[in-house]
């Protein structure tokens, strides 16, 4: 991932540390995916759950879906963190200096 955008110069992590919201948002969906997953598994096969196939799914399901979101989880990361603390007059400035070099 590029350190500043390509377009107007905003650096990405503005904070050290910065990307561990996305890392939180990343792992609140890979747990809400597998849970989903899992319930609708059981409802739907009740009362003989396939278990070693339950297992294999949300399994893979857990190695696939942290992998794949991550980019998405960091997008939103920065709208939130952009939407809750917007730029400041310092990293404007700064940004528009990037941009021009």
């Amino acid at each position: 991932m590029a350190d500043d955008c390509p377009s107007c110069g905003h650096r990405f992590e503005r904070d050290p540390g910065y990307w561990l919201g996305a890392m939180i948002i990343n792992t609140a969906v890979a747990i809400s995916s597998f849970l989903v997953v899992f319930v609708a598994i059981m409802v739907v096969t009740w009362p003989d759950v396939p278990w070693r196939a339950a297992l294999v799914v949300t399994l893979v399901l857990n190695l696939v879906v942290p992998v794949v979101f991550y980019p998405w989880s960091k997008t939103l990361f920065v709208a939130l963190d952009l939407s809750v603390r917007p730029v400041s007059p310092e990293e404007a400035e700064a940004a528009s200096r990037r941009r021009m070099a």
